[in-house]
């Protein structure tokens, strides 16, 4: 065993050993910023390499003005001469003394938003412009507030489209799939418009995690799957106790008051004392097992565990997948 070990210790340095000789970076530019503008190694250079991968998602050395070179965001820069997206110059007409990325996603300068046209790195034929302006964009009022959403004195924007419904002046985003403006709540999702949410109290809204929000008298979430069919919708359940809100690493759980439920379903006769989560969909508490909120009928709740070495779920006599017997041990 010793020899063994010692073998693969040998190994895995012989092999870093040949990564550090072959690697052609010195230190980012700027850590906090990117992870892919690099030095070279003897710091007379920059190379630009995705995520510092340069043995599987290659490298480009650049020609910049290394006194002037600095790094806007994950695969923007600019030096005194020209911008840059990742390792290429960016050919349009910009004003690069205001030129910057807000959010580290959208270009900006004091005359125009822009939008980058993904055609251009891939392509690189030189009639495509690396950035397209977003029309109608006020550079001077325009904030980045998220991924998905911006706004300027005139409009809001949903990921570079301007979205009329949205009332620019009291619109605000609650989190990563809620928002609001003086009209509604709604619930939004990647490429998709905000959907309102009827009986939601503005003004008493909060956010409690990335995925549920609540006010003074239901908790919000979305449910795309319900029972195994598309449900795609916000469900409301009404609590009577804020401080008994409690949630799990898998989403669709949540405890309000004294249920469980999951996916919007109650869990019947949980035992919310014991109830913990496992592994996968599957939760057990003192009385049974369950998968995905439902009942494992016959599964032993003492013995059953998972495997963190074979990755499989079992109790005493049977092992489980997705919930149901598939060998017994016997």
């Amino acid at each position: 065993m010793i020899v063994v070990i010692l073998f693969i210790s040998i190994g895995a340095l012989c092999i870093y050993g040949l990564y550090r000789f072959f690697n052609p970076f010195g230190k980012e530019v700027n850590k906090e910023l990117s992870d892919s503008y690099y030095y070279t190694r003897d710091k007379e250079g920059i190379i630009y390499s995705p995520m510092g991968n340069w043995f599987e998602l290659g490298k480009d050395e650049m020609e910049v003005d290394m006194q002037t070179f600095q790094v806007l965001a994950r695969d923007y820069a600019k030096d005194k001469d020209q911008a840059y997206f990742k390792s290429r110059a960016i050919n349009n007409e910009i004003d690069l003394a205001s030129f910057e990325v807000l959010l580290g996603y959208t270009p900006i300068d004091k005359n125009h938003v822009y939008e980058l046209n993904d055609n251009y790195y891939h392509i690189g034929t030189k009639d495509i412009k690396a950035l397209k302006i977003l029309e109608g964009a006020d550079a001077k009022t325009f904030t980045q507030i998220s991924f998905d959403f911006a706004k300027d004195k005139n409009f809001v924007y949903q990921n570079y489209k301007r979205n009329d419904s949205l009332d620019v002046a009291s619109f605000d985003e609650i989190n990563s799939h809620f928002c609001k403006d003086q009209k509604g709540v709604y619930y939004y999702s990647y490429g998709n418009l905000p959907r309102k949410i009827e009986e939601a109290n503005i003004a008493e809204i909060v956010s409690l995690t990335n995925y549920y929000i609540r006010d003074n008298t239901n908790v919000y979430f979305y449910v795309g799957y319900k029972n195994s069919e598309r449900f795609d919708k916000v469900v409301a359940i009404p609590f009577k106790n804020s401080n008994e809100i409690g949630f799990f690493e898998d989403k669709g759980l949540i405890k309000i008051d004294d249920q469980i439920y999951y996916q919007s379903n109650i869990i019947e006769n949980v035992d919310i004392a014991t109830f913990k989560e496992i592994e996968a969909g599957y939760t057990k508490d003192k009385n049974a097992v369950y998968f995905l909120g439902k009942v494992i009928e016959g599964a032993d709740t003492n013995t059953f565990k998972y495997n963190t070495s074979s990755y499989t779920f079992s109790d005493k006599n049977h092992r489980y997948e997705i919930g149901k017997i598939v060998k017994s041990k016997k």
